[in-house]
């Protein structure tokens, strides 16, 4: 095994080179799975390689077989490169790797979980202090979310399961909220017809009248959750959380606001009007390792208060400690039991960056997203998105579906941007987010380029 000074040497330099090369990197390679199968044939694990040779091979590996979404022309979905701090804490992490399944073993890290928990609890509910756990993302956070609900909508549901519900529960969301709601649902055992999909206004935001409408017409379920998305994958927007929220009152619902990519925002005071009504919400999904720029795999989620959690999740062993329930221990309180220290990559990037920083960060996204729109617009593309956030939904005039895939197909082959489709009002869009805080306007102008030899290749007309 490798000394520590061989191993910290190896793998500084070769993430070293990895973030100085990046923007030189084309955006995305073409490659054969065949390729990528050859390349991986060097490794048969029956004999030791030498960390020094290893930890590049597998940077060039990740450099070269993959969309690079650390790229600051990544105009994808919510993977920005990592901040420096953040990695730092996530090397700290792993290198003492404290278990957080009870306070008692690292009051450390779980009392700084517990202050950014706080921090962001703060931003939504300005008059509670907020219970809730860091997650492995939003979809942890948004299952942890749906369990609260259960156990808080019938106090037996902790043990006779969905068999404690007099009818079937029933999530209401938005036709455009993220479907892994679908897979949720699943895991809880209540199946993907409880999901119920309420139709949106003009094809983007779900309204409070349509919720009411749509729960209305489904006497045979029990709403034991709505769910307002504040920033669509698709096209970000943000549903009428008030309005939301009221109905879910009126139903005795848990009222649930998925803020995954979008509510890092709420860290900048000049954004947070747009988010108006989540302070209505019994809890919130958020996901640093989106906006906040920190590795992978680091989700939030928050709560007005720690009974559903115990309800949902509390369990009683001879093994765990005795003051579990006072000290909040992660275990009873959240989907996993052994858990790494996920926060470690948030509080290393907010106390380096300060809440300053990070607000320069965020504004510099929404500067960006406007600066992208105008150019799309002053290019002859039709924009038919309506967001303040930075995600720009835009077409060709009177462009087909094949037409539009095109030109998706140009600007990824070319490897100077990626882009992606979506369904945006049943018709076949182009979507640009801002996702990288390494992206310059140069950056926005390269890719308005590239997307006009797509529509001139093929044969779309700019007005």
């Amino acid at each position: 095994m490798s000394d520590p000074e061989t191993v910290l040497a190896a793998a500084g330099a070769a993430v070293g080179r990895a973030l100085a090369q990046r923007r030189g990197d084309r955006v995305a390679t073409p490659l054969t799975e065949s390729a990528l199968k050859t390349a991986l044939e060097a490794y048969d694990f029956a004999a030791p390689l030498p960390l020094e040779r290893v930890v590049p091979e597998l940077i060039h590996l990740l450099r070269n077989f993959a969309v690079r979404s650390d790229h600051p022309r990544y105009f994808g979905l919510f993977n920005p490169p990592a901040l420096l701090p953040a990695i730092a804490g996530d090397l700290v992490a792993a290198a003492i790797n404290p278990q957080l399944a009870v306070w008692s073993h690292a009051p450390a890290a779980a009392e700084i979980e517990r202050k950014l928990i706080r921090l962001f609890g703060s931003l939504v509910w300005s008059d509670v202090q907020a219970a809730g756990t860091f997650t492995s993302g939003g979809s942890e956070a948004n299952h942890t979310a749906l369990l609260a609900a259960l156990a808080r909508c019938d106090p037996s549901w902790d043990r006779d399961g969905v068999r404690a519900h007099a009818r079937r529960p029933a999530i209401y969301a938005s036709a455009e909220s993220h479907l892994a709601w679908i897979k949720i649902a699943r895991m809880c055992g209540l199946g993907s017809d409880a999901v119920r999909l309420v139709p949106t206004k003009d094809g983007l935001q779900m309204t409070g009248d349509a919720l009411a409408r749509a729960i209305a017409a489904d006497s045979s379920c029990a709403p034991v959750m709505v769910v307002a998305t504040a920033g669509t994958t698709a096209h970000g927007s943000i549903d009428d959380l008030a309005g939301i929220a009221r109905v879910g009152r009126d139903h005795g619902a848990h009222v649930h606001v998925d803020a995954a990519w979008a509510g890092g925002a709420l860290l900048h005071p000049d954004y947070r009007h747009l988010f108006a009504g989540i302070e209505d919400a019994d809890s919130v999904t958020i996901d640093p390792h989106k906006w906040l720029a920190v590795p992978m795999g680091t989700g939030l989620f928050l709560a007005r208060d720690w009974q559903p959690l115990a309800q949902a999740f509390a369990v009683s062993t001879g093994y765990m400690p005795p003051t579990s329930g006072e000290r909040h221990d992660a275990y009873i309180h959240s989907v996993q039991w052994s858990r790494r220290f996920i926060g470690a990559r948030l509080f290393a990037a907010l106390a380096t960056l300060g809440l300053e920083g990070y607000r320069a960060l965020i504004d510099r996204a929404f500067v960006l997203g406007n600066q992208l729109r105008a150019r799309l617009l002053a290019d002859h593309w039709h924009v038919l998105n309506r967001t303040d956030l930075p995600l720009v939904c835009f077409a060709p005039v009177a462009a087909d579906d094949e037409r539009v895939r095109a030109i998706e197909q140009t600007v990824v082959a070319s490897g100077e941007a990626w882009i992606s489709t979506v369904r945006l009002r049943r018709q076949l869009v182009l979507r640009a987010c801002i996702t990288s805080y390494e992206t310059e306007a140069g950056d926005l102008d390269a890719l308005v380029d590239v997307l006009g030899q797509g529509r001139r290749a093929c044969g779309t007309s700019r007005s």
